[in-house]
């Protein structure tokens, strides 16, 4: 299978995986003038106290991306370390439409490197809700 294979396959399979997940009930845990903050309870991992799950966010006005394309919304595979207070991305994927619906507009996928949650932040909020 060559690179360019593989890559077309795990974009394909991601976003299988998204549009299946797309349909979840999603619950707000954050709201201001610039966007909403959602999560799914849908936990997808949990080891010792780390919780994996997507979070979602709804822009008020569309973003651009550095490709110059528009979204109105992204998903992202977030986990939260509950104990040590850390939370982080491995997967980004964003969409034309509100509530991860309409195209993928872009997908980025990263190592997970988990940082410490600022006080005030959405990452705070979330934390205070899954971490219960």
């Amino acid at each position: 299978m060559t690179h360019l294979h593989r890559l077309q396959v795990a974009a394909f399979a991601a976003t299988l995986v998204c549009s299946l997940s797309a349909s979840a009930e999603w619950i707000s845990y954050q709201r201001n003038a610039d966007a909403e903050e959602l999560f799914d309870p849908a936990v997808t991992g949990r080891e010792q106290s780390r919780i994996r799950l997507w979070t979602l966010t709804n822009f008020a006005k569309p973003m651009t991306s550095l490709e110059a394309r528009e979204y109105s919304s992204e998903k992202v595979l977030t986990t939260i370390d509950c104990a040590a207070r850390k939370s982080g991305a491995e997967q980004v994927i964003r969409y034309s439409g509100k509530h991860a619906e309409g195209d993928v507009v872009g997908m980025m996928e990263t190592p997970l490197r988990l940082a410490a949650v600022r006080p005030g932040s959405a990452d705070e909020a979330l934390l205070e809700r899954v971490c219960r």
